[in-house]
């Protein structure tokens, strides 16, 4: 397990989970940064690949520049060539749980138990689209009104505290 980071961007866990989607396989990877526990990235699709994961990690670096480590599990996606050269070009430091520690990525795995609570029966949703777009919601809810247990507040109402907190620190110092 990677220690608590003590500012945003230090470091991030990736993660995907799969869904059955009438009958047919969804995948859903993640990115979030541990000290704000906010989804920095994202990506959906049908097929398994390292795209999945590399598609999240590129949309996080996008919006938000690179993390110091970037901690996941020793999933094949993980482990690959593309994925690991990918991640290590940008000066990113990987970190892998260990085989059979599931807890290590626990970051991750809380993340998931919630969110698929909160998304509801995938079925209902009659088109990859649909879905595709309840899931944008839903993330947007978690990072912006989903009052986070461990924050005791929304990830990104903690972030704009911290901000304030950041500048008016480096305002009294200077």
């Amino acid at each position: 397990m990677i220690p608590f980071p003590s500012q945003a961007n230090v470091a991030w866990v990736s993660d995907f989970t799969q869904w059955s989607f009438h009958g047919k396989a969804v995948y859903l990877a993640t990115v979030v940064n541990i000290f704000n526990r906010k989804i920095v990235g994202w990506c959906l699709l049908t097929t398994h690949a390292v795209q999945l994961p590399l598609t999240a990690l590129m949309n996080a670096v996008e919006k938000y520049g690179r993390p110091q480590i970037l901690h996941s599990d020793q999933g094949s996606e993980y482990t690959g060539k593309i994925y690991t050269v990918f991640a290590e070009s940008l000066g990113i430091r990987l970190s892998m749980s260990k085989k059979g520690s599931p807890w290590e990525n626990g970051y991750q795995e809380s993340f998931y138990s919630q969110f698929e609570v909160d998304l509801g029966d995938l079925n209902r949703f009659k088109t990859l689209g649909e879905l595709a777009v309840a899931v944008y919601q839903q993330i947007y809810y978690y990072n912006n009104q989903r009052i986070h247990t461990k924050l005791k507040m929304p990830p990104a109402l903690f972030v704009e505290r911290q901000q304030v907190l950041t500048t008016n620190y480096l305002s009294v110092k200077v």
